[in-house]
């Protein structure tokens, strides 16, 4: 077993007995690990019958919280670092299973004191294991994966921001700058109309950089975690409800974050350049592949409606 010279408090938010079984597989992951973490805090948002579940089956070392505060992630992983003692905060979602080795890569760069985020590569387990021939990989931050990080990534693997099912950050961060942004954090498992896809982590990590100019924010695809990908999720019908309110959340974080002096949707707009000069290009290439052209029509389609929703929400946060 591997020992890391700074504690590392482990946290799962979880918020529906649906996912029992899948938040057992997460924690199990996560007890397996070669860098073994000081603790692991399971945060679950409003229910009160998942957290007497997991209570009575749960080994007596880990912490459970409740979030009783307001609905939704952003304040239920609060809950968790309220809870925490650890000078690393690591998240991995319920629904995802990390590889043995997955925080012994992901902590190592926290050895250097600039750095205050480290994000990993979280890879899709769709159902039939492969996806639907539609889906281009690019867009596999709807379904919480990392695959689009490749058209984002700066020199010496730098970032803009991470992604929430995995990641890791030094918790003065919170202390200084403060917790989760609440008004951007999912509820009810994504699935309320209008309701935010996320830009949490964006939101924070752009805190960071305007508090601490000379902060390192780093991705490491060597940090793996295999995140589910339910049947439900793995539809055009979620797909572009998904890419709608996309839009929608991008107005709303631009409005959030206009007064910290850094141009919030540069990493937007770089992965639509690099979609239309790379990612499209490739695949209209080889035009007579039935997947290629479905992709680029998916692709095209979710621009138009992140756009609407864009639109939208830049009247409805004016």
């Amino acid at each position: 077993m591997i020992v890391s010279d700074e504690k590392v408090s482990v946290i799962i938010c979880a918020y529906s007995m649906e996912r029992l079984r899948d938040t057992h597989e997460a924690v199990d992951s996560v007890l397996a690990q070669t860098l073994k973490p000081h603790e692991l805090i399971l945060a679950i948002d409003h229910n009160k019958e998942l957290f007497h579940r997991l209570e009575s089956e749960l080994p007596p070392e880990i912490k459970l919280v409740l979030n009783e505060g307001p609905h939704g992630l952003s304040e239920t992983r609060n809950a968790g670092i309220r809870s925490s003692s650890g000078e690393i905060v690591a998240f991995i979602d319920d629904d995802a299973v990390a590889e043995h080795n997955w925080l012994e890569n992901l902590i190592p760069p926290f050895e250097d004191s600039r750095v205050m985020a480290v994000g990993g590569q979280a890879v899709p387990l769709w159902p039939g294991d492969k996806p639907p021939f539609w889906f281009p990989e690019d867009f596999d931050f709807v379904i919480g994966c990392t695959a689009h990080k490749q058209l984002l990534l700066r020199a010496n693997s730098e970032i803009r921001n991470v992604t929430g099912s995995n990641m890791a950050f030094r918790k003065e961060v919170f202390q200084k700058l403060g917790l989760w942004e609440g008004a951007l954090g999912r509820c009810d498992g994504g699935r309320v109309k209008f309701n935010p896809t996320g830009g949490e982590e964006a939101e924070l990590c752009l805190r960071i950089k305007t508090n601490m100019p000379d902060s390192v924010i780093l991705f490491r695809p060597e940090s793996v975690v295999h995140h589910k990908v339910t049947s439900q999720r793995a539809t055009l019908k979620y797909v572009f409800d998904f890419c709608f309110r996309e839009g929608i959340t991008r107005a709303m974080m631009r409005k959030i974050v206009s007064h910290y002096g850094q141009k919030p949707l540069a990493a937007e707009n770089l992965f639509l350049r690099r979609l239309l000069s790379t990612s499209i290009p490739r695949r209209l290439k080889r035009f007579y592949r039935l997947a290629n052209l479905a992709q680029v029509g998916v692709i095209t389609a979710n621009l138009s409606l992140m756009a609407t929703g864009y639109l939208l929400g830049r009247w409805k946060y004016r």
